[in-house]
């Protein structure tokens, strides 16, 4: 009992800590950024003049909107986009890539806070990109080549018409008001799978996991840090994966390292 009233507590201030100190400014400023360029209707003018080369990769305007809401607002923006594919009933080969786009892509809520690490946010955005680029191509035209055929449309003026347009001060007040949302969704999330990293190293499951399979860890080049991310990123997703990696950060009191990636 000791042990887990013990993990829940160490879980529940690394996550209250990350999530209001670190999440949470990078999130109103770029929510709020976010906010401002829709009411102004420039990621819609950005998503059409990159669909004509975003279409060799199986994205439609959508697609292309969906990856950029991804890399540069939250993990949930681009379910709009998403929502709207399938409200115009475009081909499921084409929301199949786009749908593959986001997954592959890093999620800016993961990739700002890791700039307090000495992280490039820029670098790990543009390598997301690739990935999600390789991942549409693989869904749209290998994967899904025997799907039916459907319209690769754009962004166009008319989908905007029922879009406000919001000046500087509205923009910030709801960014503001998104990001406290989004971390009050996840806030949770974080304590609760944080508490279950805790308690797996404490009670030594994970040492034993690892200890069994340490020939095959070997041979990938991987430890037992390395094996404890990537179960944290598939059970929780990536905000617990940065929040654990920040967490880990701190406490073996490293300075940001511009070099660290």
């Amino acid at each position: 009992m000791t042990i887990l009233i013990t993990a829940i507590l160490d879980a529940g201030r690394s996550a209250v800590d990350i999530a209001i100190f670190t999440f949470l400014p990078l999130m109103i400023v770029t929510f709020s950024l976010m906010r401002y360029l829709e009411g102004v209707s420039a990621l819609r003018s950005i998503a059409d003049k990159a669909s004509p080369l975003f279409r060799l990769f199986g994205l439609d305007g959508f697609g292309a909107l969906a990856i950029i809401q991804l890399s540069l607002v939250s993990s949930a923006a681009p379910v709009a986009a998403l929502s709207l594919m399938v409200h115009k009933g475009r081909s499921e080969k084409f929301i199949a890539a786009a749908f593959a786009a986001v997954l592959a892509a890093a999620p800016a809520n993961a990739s700002f806070p890791l700039a307090s690490l000495g992280v490039d946010p820029g670098l790990i955005i543009l390598n997301g990109i690739c990935g999600a680029l390789v991942a549409s191509t693989l869904a749209c035209w290998i994967v899904g080549r025997r799907s039916l055929p459907g319209k690769i449309c754009s962004c166009d003026r008319a989908d905007d018409r029922d879009v406000a347009r919001h000046d500087l001060l509205a923009a910030i007040n709801r960014g503001g008001a998104d990001a406290i949302g989004v971390i009050s969704a996840i806030l949770p999330m974080l304590v609760i799978s944080l508490a279950l990293v805790r308690l797996t190293q404490s009670t030594g499951a994970l040492s034993a996991v690892t200890s069994a399979a340490q020939p095959l860890l070997q041979l990938l080049g991987a430890s037992q840090q390395d094996v404890l991310f990537i179960l944290t990123k598939c059970l929780a997703g990536s905000s617990a994966a940065v929040t654990l990696l920040i967490d880990a950060h701190k406490q073996l009191s490293l300075p940001p390292d511009p070099h660290f990636c």
